[in-house]
């Protein structure tokens, strides 16, 4: 494909390259939903008999669904995934994403349960279930975009019939302020890969504005958010209207970028931002430049990849995150003039690393380069070179 990309407009380019994309994503990690009707919403997940399990917490009317304490417990720390765009997922026995990956023969929950986390995922995948990447993007946003909430049935089929009057971000914030309103941990996390960025960051957002104006608590406001090679679309959104009165309409990215300084100014929030491919340079993604020296910002160097498989190292982030809590904390690196490297004391970043080290990482001119692991799966052997700008 990408051979053969210079003879292609750049539309048709960027429509060939993120239906790759949207087709490759989680050929491991899945799991399947039986009902031909629409199904979404928060799950816990935990190991059964050496398998993932995933039990859903939320009914539709919003009522909570009783849970063993061995797929959620209010007294531990929880973290929550938020999947992306998911083209063609219905079609395939309605697949969904879960934290088994048969490349490396590990589900990257495990370690999280043994070390005491709940694990959640919020499944949205068949509003996500678009032939267009940006019409999936605006129901995380609005209920009123280009496609409305439609939802795709395992016939290929679109259908209104139970779609719900509001947002997937309402949706979800609904149901997590729900489901952690007793939560005494203090230690809640969001994890967003690609488009599902904007979700984790929307519904934290909601979070922080309940606790501002007082009808939410304060345990309810994640520790931390990570971007796992996060995706924005260009271009201002009729459906976001103009908050900062331009006098142009807001893109998602702006968007995300002023709800995270909120909440860092507010709540002190810390956000990591894992790069592992070129998934916002891809003609119509937005590079978001303006974050970058806000939030701890991180790239990773998928070497034991094909260097123009871009779908596979987007794909990648998701899993290098969660299967990085299994390992320390990377080492940071300094390389002066001449070569010479060294250990500078200090930790790197990655799911283990402490959020206090990632807050000192955010709001500077540095960014942490991969320097070594790029040839291994593993993230146990990796470094990170602290860099200028």
């Amino acid at each position: 494909m990408f051979e053969n990309s210079t003879r292609l407009s750049k539309p048709v380019k960027s429509f060939l390259c993120l239906s790759s994309i949207s087709m490759s994503i989680s050929m491991s990690g899945l799991t399947y939903a039986a009902q031909d009707y629409l199904d979404y919403g928060l799950h816990w997940a935990k190991m059964v008999g050496g398998n993932e399990s995933q039990v859903k917490a939320v009914n539709h009317d919003g009522s909570l669904i009783s849970q063993n304490s061995s797929y959620y417990d209010d007294s531990k720390p929880t973290v929550i995934y938020f999947h992306g765009w998911q083209n063609g997922s219905a079609e395939e026995g309605y697949r969904r994403e879960n934290f088994e990956f048969a490349d490396i023969n590990e589900n990257t929950m495990k370690t999280w349960k043994e070390q005491g986390w709940n694990v959640g995922i919020f499944h949205w995948n068949q509003f996500a279930d678009e032939g267009e990447v940006k019409d999936a993007e605006a129901k995380m946003w609005s209920a009123n975009g280009n496609k409305g909430m439609r939802y795709r049935l395992s016939d290929g089929s679109y259908s209104t019939t139970q779609s719900p009057s509001i947002s997937v971000g309402e949706i979800a914030f609904q149901q997590i302020s729900t489901v952690l309103a007793d939560n005494t941990s203090g230690n809640i996390r969001f994890a967003g890969h690609s488009l599902g960025n904007q979700l984790a960051v929307f519904v934290a957002q909601q979070i922080n504005d309940g606790i501002n104006s007082g009808s939410l608590a304060n345990n309810l406001m994640p520790e931390r958010i990570a971007l796992l090679d996060p995706f924005w679309s260009q271009d201002g959104k009729s459906y976001l209207g103009d908050k900062n009165g331009d006098g142009q309409n807001d893109w998602t990215g702006e968007r995300v970028r002023w709800a995270i300084n909120e909440m860092i100014a507010d709540q002190d929030i810390a956000v990591e931002w894992y790069k592992t491919s070129l998934i916002f340079d891809v003609w119509i993604g937005d590079q978001n430049t303006a974050l970058e020296s806000n939030v701890a910002l991180i790239n990773n160097r998928f070497w034991y990849l094909n260097a123009w498989d871009i779908t596979s190292k987007h794909n990648h982030a998701r899993r290098w995150y969660f299967q990085s809590m299994d390992s320390a904390a990377p080492e940071e690196v300094s390389i002066n003039w001449w070569g010479t490297r060294s250990e500078t004391g200090y930790d790197a970043a990655s799911a283990s690393t402490s959020d206090n080290r990632i807050k000192f990482m955010m709001g500077n001119s540095y960014e942490w380069d991969q320097v070594e692991g790029r040839y291994t799966a593993d993230p146990a052997d990796d470094q990170f070179e602290v860099k200028d700008y």
